[in-house]
C-alpha cells in the first residue's frame, strides 16, 4: 500500500509573549489491524476535504472543520470525519497523529491521573499488595518506584503508552519542554459512536522522535491492570460504505517557561469539549443521617470500645478491623464529636481513648494496625514483620487528634492529660526523625523511629501537623520543622509535577491522596503562620490535585451499576496510577483547605474543583430508595470505575462492598464544609449542597438567592456568608453558619 505524507503547520500567535508556535504537523490515517497488531496504514491529507484509496479498492473521504476558540489565541479545533465512500473495510480504527521530529526524552509527559514524566520509574513486578517484602531492598533514598504501568521507559529500546480515555481524569495528553520552554497539549472527547477513543504515546528507539495519537476507536495490545497487564479486549470496526467516524479535539501550544506554566494551562482547559451537568440527588443533611446511623449501629464494636472498618465480626483480618489513619480509623471520630448525637460522641471519646492507651509504641509513634485488643506497627492481611509503619498513617492522626482536641476545647471540654502527652510523644518522634534523616519517609520502625524505606511524599500531611502542634505545645522548634520539611516536599515533589506514595499498597508511585494531604499542610501553615509563601506554594500544587478529579460525565455503559444510577462522574478522584479508578471523595479529607485558599486568594478554580468533588459525594451513598449494587443504606464503594483495568465488563461496575474511607469522606464533608458559601459583596456563591441556587440580585454588600430543593428528603442546608475581606482576615470558623430548612420541592429567598 501506498504511502502519502502531507504536512500542515498552523501558526498560533500567543497573547502573553507575540511570539509565534508552530503546532506540529498533524497526519490523520486510516490503520488496519489483525486482532490487535497493525498491519498497514492509509495517509489522507489534511485538507478540507481530501481522498485515497487503498490497495483493496476501498475509497475514504476526510473533511476537516476549524475553528478558532474564542479567547484562547493558543488554541485550534478541529472535527476530522472520515467517511467510506466506496467498499468495505475490516478491523479499521481512524487516527490523527501528532509527530515530533525533534524529541526530548527528557520532554515531562503527562496524561492526567495515568502518565506523569513519562511514568519513566523504578518498577518492581509483584503481586497485590506489592511492598518491598525483602528487607534487603529497603533504602532510605528510594526511588519513585511503580508496579508495572504503562510507560515510556527507561531503557534504551522502544517505548510506547497505550490508553483509552477512560483511563485519564480527563482526556488530554500534553508535554513540556524545558529545553524550549514550550507546552503543548491535545485535548479531545471521550469516544464517538465506536466507543473510547485512543491515546497513544509512542518514542523511536533513540528517543529522538515521538508521536501522539487520538485514535477512534482505542486499539490497544494490551490494557493495564491492577497487577501488570493483559489482553486488551479492543476491537477494531468494520466499515461499509456511508459509515463514518469523528475525532474533534483542541490543540495547545503555547509558552512554558517552567512545567508550572504548563499544568496552570491544563487546569484552564480541562473542562473544554466534554460535558458535565449537575444532578441533584442526596442532601448533606440525609446524607448525614445514613452515614451517622451506619457508624452507630454497623461500625460500632462494644468489646473493644472501636469504630471498625467493616461491620464487626465481618472482617477476619486485622485490616479489615482497624487502621489509624488512611482509611479513617482515627478520622471518623472527628465528625461524630462536632455534629453526632451523645451517643455517637461518647463512643467517639472511647475510641479515642483506646489509641492513645493501648497503641503506642515506645519511639512515640502509634501502632497503626489492630483488632482492638492487639495492635501491630502496620500490615496488609497480617502484621508486618519487622515493625514498619506507613508514615502517611502516622501523619493522618498527627493532625487529626489536634483538630478533635481543639473541637473539645472549644467547647470548654477538657481534653485527657494523658492524650496530650501521648500525642506530643508522636510529636517529638517526628521531629527526631527530621533531624536525623532530614526526611519522614515511607515507612518507619515503629518501636525505634528509624526510616525503613525512604522517598515519597507519604509524610505530605505531617507538616500541617507539626504547625497545629506549635500551637497545641507552644513550641517554635516544632514551626521550624514544619516549615522546613514543606519547603522540602515543595522542591523535590511540587516542582517535579507530581506527588508519591499516599496509598499504602502503591510502592511510591504518583498519587492523589499526597498531593491533597500537602495541600492540607501548606494551608494550615498559611492559617498559623500568615506567610503568603504558602499560597504560593498551594497555587503551584492546585493543579497537580486538579489533574486527578475527573473534569466531566463520563458515558458509562447503560446496563453497568454507575450507568444504571445515571451517576455524574465529574468530581470524582482518582487513587493513583497504580490504582486505575477514580472514587467518590478525596481519600480522607473533606478538602475544605481548598475553601480556606479561595478565602485568601479568590482562585475561582479552587472552590470549582472543590465544588465538584463535594456535590457529587452524596449520589455514591446507597439508599434504601435506590441501593447500589447490593449495599445497604449508608454504604459508599470507591469504585468509580471509568477504566476497564478490572475488565471491559467492569467498566461502571465492580461495586465489590463499602469502604471505610469513602463513609469518613462522607461524613468529614458534610461536617467541615457549608451547603452554601457565599460572599455577598462579590456577588459570588457556590453551592456543594444538593440544593438549587440562583442569583436574584446583588448590589452594594447584599444579595438575594432563590434556594430550591428539588429531591424527596428534608435539606438542611448550612449557610455560610461572609465579606471578601473577612474572608483574608479570619481563620475559617464554620460554626458561624446559619441553617435553612427545606422541605421537598420548597423554595425560599434568602439575602445576604
Amino acid at each position: 500500500m501506498k504511502k502519502r505524507v502531507f504536512a500542515c503547520m498552523i501558526a498560533v500567535l500567543s497573547g502573553t509573549t507575540g511570539v509565534v508556535f508552530s503546532q506540529p504537523t498533524f497526519k490523520p490515517v486510516v490503520c488496519y489491524y489483525q486482532d490487535t497488531r497493525m498491519i498497514d496504514e492509509l495517509e489522507l491529507k489534511p485538507e478540507d476535504r481530501s481522498r485515497a484509496t487503498d490497495a483493496n479498492g476501498a475509497e475514504w473521504e476526510l473533511t476537516v472543520n476549524r475553528r478558532e476558540v474564542n479567547g484562547q489565541p493558543d488554541a485550534a479545533e478541529y472535527r476530522l470525519t472520515w467517511t467510506l465512500v466506496k467498499g468495505s473495510a475490516k478491523e479499521v480504527a481512524v487516527a490523527v497523529r501528532f509527530p515530533f521530529n525533534d524529541w526530548s526524552e527528557k520532554n515531562f509527559v503527562f496524561i492526567p491521573a495515568a502518565v506523569y514524566d513519562g511514568n519513566r520509574f523504578e518498577v518492581k513486578d509483584v503481586e497485590y499488595p506489592p511492598y518491598w517484602y525483602d528487607r534487603s531492598e529497603w533504602r532510605t533514598d528510594m526511588p519513585v518506584t511503580t508496579t508495572p504501568v504503562p510507560t515510556l521507559g527507561k531503557a534504551d529500546r522502544y517505548s510506547k503508552i497505550e490508553l483509552n480515555t477512560g483511563n485519564a481524569a480527563t482526556p488530554l495528553m500534553a508535554f513540556r519542554s524545558a529545553e524550549k520552554q514550550t507546552g503543548w497539549m491535545v485535548l479531545t472527547t471521550q469516544g464517538s459512536r465506536l466507543g473510547n477513543h485512543g491515546l497513544f504515546v509512542e518514542e523511536t528507539p533513540d528517543r529522538s522522535q515521538a508521536t501522539f495519537s487520538v485514535t477512534a476507536p482505542a486499539v490497544r495490545e494490551k490494557r493495564a491492570t491492577g497487577s501488570g497487564f493483559a489482553p486488551s479486549g479492543d476491537k477494531a470496526a468494520d466499515f461499509k460504505a456511508g459509515d463514518f467516524v469523528s475525532i474533534q479535539f483542541r490543540v495547545y501550544s503555547f509558552p512554558a517557561p517552567t512545567l508550572q506554566h504548563m499544568l496552570r494551562r491544563f487546569v484552564e482547559v480541562r473542562k473544554d469539549l466534554n460535558p458535565s451537568q449537575r444532578v441533584e440527588t442526596l442532601p448533606y443533611s440525609e446524607a448525614w443521617k445514613l452515614e451517622s446511623q451506619l457508624f452507630r449501629e454497623d461500625r460500632w464494636d462494644e468489646k473493644i470500645n472501636m469504630f471498625c472498618l467493616s461491620k464487626p465480626g465481618t472482617g477476619t483480618s486485622w485490616n479489615f478491623i482497624w487502621q489509624l489513619g488512611w482509611v479513617g480509623g482515627g478520622q471518623c471520630t472527628l465528625p461524630l464529636i462536632q455534629q453526632g448525637t451523645a451517643e455517637d460522641r461518647q463512643k467517639a471519646l472511647s475510641n479515642l481513648d483506646v489509641i492513645f492507651t493501648k497503641s503506642q509504641a515506645e519511639s512515640g509513634f502509634f501502632n497503626a494496625f489492630g483488632n482492638g485488643v492487639e495492635f501491630a506497627s502496620f500490615g496488609y492481611n497480617k502484621p508486618f514483620k519487622y515493625n514498619e509503619t506507613l508514615v502517611r498513617s502516622q501523619g493522618d492522626w498527627l493532625y487529626m487528634a489536634q483538630k478533635q482536641f481543639k473541637v473539645l476545647e472549644s467547647e470548654g471540654t477538657t481534653v485527657p492529660a494523658h492524650w496530650k502527652t501521648g500525642l506530643k510523644k508522636q510529636t517529638d518522634a517526628f521531629v527526631r526523625l527530621w533531624e536525623k534523616y532530614r526526611q519522614f519517609g515511607q515507612f518507619v520502625d515503629v518501636s525505634t523511629g528509624n526510616i525503613c524505606i525512604g522517598g515519597s511524599t507519604s509524610g505530605a500531611i505531617v507538616p500541617g501537623g507539626l504547625a497545629l502542634a506549635s500551637k497545641t505545645y507552644r513550641s517554635k522548634r516544632y514551626l521550624e520543622v514544619a516549615e522546613q520539611s514543606a519547603r522540602k516536599y515543595y522542591t523535590d515533589f511540587v516542582l517535579k509535577g507530581y506527588t508519591t506514595g499516599g496509598p499504602g499498597e502503591i510502592m511510591s508511585a504518583p498519587d492523589s491522596e499526597s498531593a491533597f494531604g500537602l495541600f492540607e499542610s501548606f494551608m494550615a501553615l498559611y492559617e498559623i503562620t500568615g506567610k503568603k509563601e504558602w499560597l504560593t506554594y498551594a497555587s503551584d500544587l492546585l493543579p497537580i490535585c486538579a489533574g486527578w478529579v475527573v473534569s466531566y460525565d463520563f458515558d458509562f455503559p447503560e446496563n453497568s451499576i454507575m450507568g444504571q444510577i445515571n451517576a455524574r462522574s465529574c468530581g470524582s478522584v482518582w487513587a493513583s496510577i497504580a490504582n486505575k479508578h477514580s472514587a467518590p471523595g478525596i481519600c480522607t479529607w473533606s478538602g475544605d483547605s481548598f475553601l480556606k485558599y479561595y478565602r485568601a486568594t479568590g482562585n475561582t478554580q479552587a472552590i470549582e474543583l472543590l465544588t465538584d468533588i463535594a456535590h457529587g459525594l452524596t449520589q455514591y451513598v446507597s439508599r434504601a430508595d435506590r441501593p447500589i449494587g447490593k449495599m445497604s443504606p449508608g454504604e459508599i464503594c470507591e469504585r468509580v470505575n471509568t477504566s476497564d483495568w478490572e475488565g471491559k465488563d467492569q467498566v461502571g461496575g465492580n461495586i465489590f462492598s463499602s469502604c471505610s474511607w469513602t463513609e469518613t469522606a462522607v461524613l468529614l464533608t458534610v461536617t467541615e464544609l457549608p451547603g452554601i458559601y457565599v460572599q455577598p459583596d462579590k456577588g459570588f456563591f457556590t453551592v456543594f449542597d444538593n440544593v438549587k441556587a440562583e442569583k436574584i440580585n446583588a448590589s452594594g454588600e447584599k444579595m438575594k438567592l432563590r434556594v430550591n430543593n428539588p429531591g424527596p428528603f428534608v435539606a438542611e442546608v448550612k449557610v455560610f456568608s461572609e465579606s471578601s475581606s473577612e474572608a483574608k482576615k479570619k481563620n475559617w470558623d464554620l460554626s458561624r453558619a446559619s441553617i435553612i430548612k427545606l422541605q421537598p420541592n420548597e423554595t425560599k429567598e434568602i439575602e445576604f
